[in-house]
C-alpha cells in the first residue's frame, strides 16, 4: 500500500511528482493542501477521475471546495478532526493508517517543508515519532531537493558516489557510527544537529548505526 500525504507547505514542482501521485494507492490532503492537489490535478490530469481525502480542522478551506473538486473530476472526502493536540499532518497520518495501514505500507509526504521554517522542523521531527508509533510502516518525506527517512538502530541506505548525506540524531545520548560515508563517524554522540550534517556517500550504499536518527539524502537531480 502506497499512501501519499500532501501537506500545506511548498508543493514540489519536479516531474517526479506526477509519477508519485499517479502511482499512489491513496492520497490524503492536510486541510489547506487540498487546493494545491486540485491545482495539480487540473494542470496534469485533466479529464481523469481522481479521489482524495482531506483531513484537518477545516479552518483553512472554502465551504465549496468539495463541489469545486467534483467539477474537476476529483471525489474529495472531507474529514473534520476538531482536536488541537496534534497538527494536520499527524491527523492525516493517523486517518490514513487507521483505514489503510497494515501489511507492506509506505507513507510518502510531499509539501511538508518550505514556506514556514517552524512547520518544516516540526514535520521532519514527526517522521521519527511516526516510526515509533507505527512500527513496520516505512515513512519518507520528499521535496524537489531531497529526501528524509527516519531510522532506529541500524539501517542501510541506497546511494550513489558523491551524493550528499546528513544525519540528525534525536537521541544524542546514543553513539552513532557510519560506514560508506566520506567523513568517518565512530561511536560519536551527536549532541547538535550540525555535527552529523554535510557528509558524502562513497558508493552505492552506506550504513548507519545509532539511536533515533533522521537521514537526509540530497536528490536534487529529481527536480
Amino acid at each position: 500500500m502506497n499512501i501519499t500525504i500532501i501537506a500545506n507547505g511548498e508543493f514540489p514542482s519536479g516531474e517526479w511528482v506526477e509519477g508519485l501521485l499517479r502511482g499512489a494507492d491513496r492520497i490524503v490532503c492536510c486541510d489547506g493542501a487540498a487546493q494545491k492537489y486540485l491545482c495539480w490535478h487540473h494542470c496534469y490530469a485533466p479529464g481523469e477521475t481522481g479521489r482524495a481525502v482531506m483531513v484537518g480542522d477545516a479552518d483553512s478551506q472554502p465551504e465549496d471546495l468539495v463541489a469545486t473538486a467534483r467539477e474537476e473530476g476529483v471525489a474529495l472526502e472531507r474529514v473534520v478532526v476538531a482536536e488541537q493536540d496534534y497538527n494536520d499532518l499527524t491527523k492525516a497520518t493517523r486517518y490514513a493508517l487507521q483505514h489503510w495501514g497494515g501489511g507492506d505500507t509506505e507513507v510518502t509526504y510531499i509539501g511538508a517543508t518550505g514556506l514556514r521554517e517552524d512547520h518544516t522542523l516540526g514535520n521532519i521531527s514527526l517522521l521519527a515519532w511516526y516510526m515509533e508509533q507505527w512500527p513496520g510502516v516505512r515513512f519518507r518525506m520528499l521535496s524537489d531537493y531531497g529526501e528524509f527517512r527516519p531510522m532506529e538502530g541500524r539501517a542501510v541506505f541506497g546511494s550513489k558516489a558523491g551524493q550528499q548525506v546528513s544525519l540528525f540524531s534525536l537521541t544524542p545520548e546514543v553513539p552513532v557510527s557510519v560506514r560508506g560515508l566520506r567523513w568517518p563517524i565512530e561511536e560519536r554522540r551527536l549532541r547538535w544537529w550540525w555535527e552529523g550534517s554535510l557528509n558524502e556517500a562513497l558508493g552505492e550504499e552506506f550504513e548507519v548505526q545509532g539511536g533515533v536518527i533522521v537521514v537526509y539524502l540530497l536528490t536534487a537531480s529529481k527536480a
